[in-house]
């Protein structure tokens, strides 16, 4: 009768443990499941941290570990925003300061016009106008890099014709081209119509065409593919340049960052370019393509109309 009873409860506790064990091991897997949304939403919307608790386990020390790596994290992501904040500041300050010595000089330089004699100062004057627009231009475009990048500059969103806008900014690029005798083979759906505003996005396009014409090689081709994926366009631009060294693509899209093989620029065309892009709330990629050389993605929503974007711009700061 002993053994019976003694048989009895040992089988008792051991369905009993088991029953313990799955329902420890299904709160686990819900903790973990939970714990894997929550740092997903940190990556997304990095503004608070998760709590700490007290209790002890494997599973709750995991989950403080991923706490004070989330409050290191956010503690980095503001450093980095206040040090942004302070380049932005001296950028614009320094510009302005630029713009009133230049636009000084541009009047100087019409007064030496009209009261020049010989044709050879009225072309070496000339020369120095072209020098003054070319320095004004260059000092306009560090000025609008600093305000995109701190969103200072509001889209205005209009329905585009995406075929004819590329077209356009080929033919922009026609003297450079043509120069080094680079071709620009465009493949373009047709009919593909999104929004975006007439003057920063083609910009965008711009700034990553005329980066590809001038690292491909002299005679060489840019491809710039552009379909329609469905909630989405894709426009692919990919050169045949030497590539994109491995060590450089952390540094890809940050401001006055120069690659070791670009010889011209201030190191902003593609950060302007990225920032133009995700202002459209879109994305920009780089990476080395099949040919060995560039290649660059741009990914834009196809959105029913400017009104959709405005919410999305609201919707932003939740």
């Amino acid at each position: 009768m002993f053994w019976e009873l003694f048989c009895l409860f040992f089988g008792a506790a051991g369905i009993l443990s088991a029953i313990l064990w799955r329902k420890k091991l299904y709160h686990h897997e819900h903790r973990m499941e939970e714990l894997t949304n929550e740092i997903q939403h940190f990556l997304n919307y990095p503004s608070k941290v998760m709590q700490e608790n007290l209790h002890e386990g494997k599973i709750h020390n995991l989950e403080n570990q991923i706490i004070r790596m989330e409050e290191q994290l956010l503690q980095e992501i503001h450093l980095q925003q206040q040090r942004e904040e302070q380049t932005n500041h001296f950028i614009e300050n320094m510009a302005h300061q630029m713009k009133t010595a230049v636009t000084a000089l541009q009047i100087r330089l019409d007064l030496a016009q009209l009261h020049s004699v010989t044709e050879e100062e009225r072309t070496a004057l000339q020369k120095s106008q072209a020098c003054m627009e070319r320095l004004t231009n260059e000092i306009d475009r560090i000025l609008k890099s600093s305000q995109l990048a701190a969103g200072k500059i509001q889209m205005v969103f209009e329905p585009l014709h995406l075929a004819d806008e590329i077209l356009s900014i080929i033919q922009q690029l026609r003297s450079l081209t043509d120069k080094r005798q680079v071709s620009i083979l465009l493949d373009c759906e047709k009919d593909i119509i999104l929004y975006g505003d007439a003057f920063w996005l083609p910009q965008a396009l711009e700034n990553i065409i005329k980066n590809a014409a001038e690292h491909t090689r002299q005679g060489g081709r840019v491809w710039v593919t552009a379909k329609n994926c469905g909630q989405a366009v894709s426009i692919i631009i990919e050169d045949e340049g030497m590539g994109i060294p491995p060590e450089e693509f952390p540094l890809l899209f940050q401001r006055f960052t120069r690659g070791t093989v670009s010889k011209t620029g201030y190191g902003i065309g593609l950060s302007m370019a990225r920032d133009i892009v995700e202002t459209h709330h879109g994305t920009l990629t780089g990476s080395n393509g099949k040919t060995g050389g560039a290649c660059f993605t741009m990914t834009l929503p196809i959105l029913e109309g400017p009104q959709t974007y405005i919410c999305l711009d609201s919707s932003a700061n939740w």
